[in-house]
């Protein structure tokens, strides 16, 4: 194997070991702040955390999560009993409703995500400006390998 295999081989083992522990933990926090407050279970949980952001309908957000709509649907039952989502019928289709986070809702959300933002920012403080300016490089390279392809 010459330098350049080794070097890509050393590459992708470093980010399939690092990058899923990284966002297990950020989205381990995100869920247990997110459930604890609501009083909700996890699958209710990403079901508001796609309605915010942006899935406003059952079937996107059975398809961005690859379950059932009828695990979707239920999930939004509790929720709208809850006080946490509000259905709105669509004019055109009296089938599809508008899923749509209560002020309630989306303010405990947009306070999880900060926490998790402080967090975040409490953990990168530890690197050198440096080191912070490698990461956002990297960051900005995974993006363009992995997203904007």
């Amino acid at each position: 194997m010459n330098e350049s295999e080794t070097t890509l081989e050393f590459a992708v083992d470093s980010l399939l070991e690092v990058l899923p522990s990284v966002w297990d933990r950020i989205r381990s926090n995100f869920r247990a702040a997110g459930t604890s407050k609501f009083g909700i279970t996890l699958e209710q949980f990403h079901t508001l955390r796609h309605i915010y952001k942006g899935c406003c309908y059952t079937g996107d957000i059975a398809e961005k999560r690859q379950v059932s709509c009828s695990a979707v649907s239920q999930a939004v039952d509790v929720l709208v009993t809850k006080g946490l989502v509000t259905r709105a019928q669509e004019s055109g289709d009296r089938r599809q409703f508008r899923l749509e986070l209560t002020p309630y809702a989306r303010r405990v959300l947009d306070e999880n995500y900060m926490e998790n933002r402080a967090l975040i920012k409490q953990k990168m403080a530890q690197l050198s400006s440096e080191q912070r300016a490698i990461v956002v490089q990297s960051m900005e390279i995974l993006k363009a390998v992995f997203i904007s392809a």
